[in-house]
């Protein structure tokens, strides 16, 4: 069996370890080692984790400053032994057979990355029969890292950015980390990472259970930092346009911009001055997304903008329809 390295950085979730571990330790896949990066963390998790470690061989405990979640997963990586690798965040929980599916894939299909997909969960009573039965058949599909990466920037479900929730080949990873000091860190790295697989296997499961943490980054008052989302898109854009790949840079582009359009409402909305280099008219913005998201998306941002917004839209469309006969 295939050593798999599980790496958890592990910063102010007290209240969500223990669940966290146990998804890990509980699972029917044996040979792994549980690397947990203690970031520093100011409350009980150091001295968790170090309980943890003395009760289990498997687990290793590092304790070092705070850096963020990018440094602690790239202290992970460089400490890593095993042939894969995967991730999991600290207040998230795994299918008790999550491993066990992914080596099982990874070894009939040669892939470099598995990807499953993921439940989403808001407290642990939730937990309860929340994964499908555990099954002896699966179903994936193999994919080329140019339609993977493509359906990246496309928003597909069976696709999603995060780095957690898929298993690495650790030799496809090589010398890749993740970006220091900044936010939406996964937007960086895992493009890159599919880019270099020379095969995906798509699972039709969830084996990866999120948790809405709304102490969390991304569910925090809107600030200048959620621009490090388009600038990790920015950087991909210039891979993908080092190596030719045009149509990546296509599907990025247009992701881009459906963001920069969200964030020119939401920092609107917020008070929040966007770094120069972001900004763009409220008018630009209200197009982009009128041509790229649904119409019950388009008007609760018309809606952030002013309330009455998502009416005239609405009377707009009357008119239209009145016009065209409908």
């Amino acid at each position: 069996m295939p050593l798999i390295s599980v790496i958890v950085p592990v910063y102010k979730v007290e209240a969500y370890l223990p669940a966290c571990v146990d998804s890990i330790l509980s699972q029917t896949f044996s040979n792994f080692e549980l690397i947990l990066v203690d970031d520093g963390s100011p409350d009980a998790c150091g001295a968790m984790c170090d309980s943890y470690a003395r009760k289990d061989s498997r687990i290793r405990v590092i304790h070092q400053k705070n850096g963020g979640l990018s440094a602690a997963r790239n202290t992970g990586l460089d400490i890593a032994k095993g042939e894969y690798v995967t991730f999991v965040d600290s207040d998230d929980v795994i299918a008790p057979d999550c491993l066990q599916v992914f080596t099982e894939v990874a070894d009939e299909t040669d892939a470099d990355v598995v990807v499953g997909s993921y439940i989403e969960f808001s407290d642990d009573s939730d937990l309860k029969g929340i994964w499908p039965q555990l099954e002896t058949k699966k179903s994936y599909r193999i994919e080329n890292r140019y339609n993977a990466c493509e359906a990246l920037y496309l928003g597909k479900a069976e696709m999603p950015i995060n780095a957690c929730g898929k298993l690495y080949k650790t030799g496809v990873i090589g010398s890749q980390r993740f970006p220091v000091g900044r936010i939406h860190e996964d937007q960086a790295f895992v493009p890159r990472i599919i880019y270099a697989a020379s095969g995906i296997a798509i699972l039709d499961r969830a084996v990866y259970g999120y948790r809405h943490n709304e102490d969390g980054i991304t569910h925090s008052a809107f600030s200048n930092r959620r621009y490090d989302d388009i600038w990790a898109i920015d950087q991909c854009i210039a891979f993908f346009e080092d190596n030719g790949e045009m149509q990546i840079v296509l599907a990025a582009k247009r992701k881009r911009n459906v963001i920069l359009a969200k964030y020119a409402i939401l920092a609107r909305r917020a008070g929040v001055v966007p770094p120069k280099e972001y900004r763009v008219s409220l008018f630009w913005a209200i197009r982009c997304l009128k041509k790229s998201v649904s119409t019950e998306r388009f008007e609760y941002y018309l809606g952030v903008i002013h309330p009455k917004l998502p009416l005239v839209f609405e009377y707009h469309r009357k008119i239209k329809r009145i016009v065209k006969g409908e």
